[in-house]
Order: C-alpha cells, then sequence, then structure tokens
C-alpha cells in the first residue's frame, strides 16, 4: 500500500467517535490509576489548645435587704 491510501484511511479511524471516547477513558482511568497510587495523606494538623478562661462564679443569692422576714416567718408557718 502506498502513503496516499493509507493516510485518508488512518485519518478517519482517528476521527471516529469511538476511538476518541475510547481514548479520553483511557486516559481518565490512567490519572485515576496514578492518583491512587501516588496518594499521601498528610498528617493532621497540630492544635495548640486553646486557652480556656475559667468559668464565672455563681452569683451568690442576695439577701432581703428590705428586712421585711415576715414573708419567709408566714411561708414556714
Amino acid at each position: 500500500m502506498k502513503l496516499n491510501v493509507v493516510l485518508p484511511i488512518v485519518g478517519e479511524v482517528l476521527k471516529s467517535p469511538i476511538v476518541i471516547g475510547t481514548t479520553l477513558a483511557i486516559i481518565l482511568y490512567l490519572n485515576f490509576v496514578f492518583f491512587v497510587a501516588h496518594y499521601k495523606k498528610k498528617p493532621p494538623k497540630t492544635r495548640k489548645p486553646r486557652a480556656v478562661s475559667p468559668a464565672p462564679a455563681p452569683a451568690k443569692p442576695a439577701e432581703a435587704e428590705s428586712g421585711d422576714d415576715s414573708s419567709d416567718e408566714a411561708a414556714e408557718a
């Protein structure tokens, strides 16, 4: 076969949607395989502990400043 007869046939084969689709599928598959083969999980970042502020002290119950203790005594009786 002469080159002028082979070139149009090769051109039609390379332009075929089946060949183009298969080539793209193989390229994507190989990229995924190489990604998985060379994947190295990065170690987790070390976090510095936050400065924890102490909890606020509970408020002391306010004593009756009005001096009206009669309501407390009536409740007990």
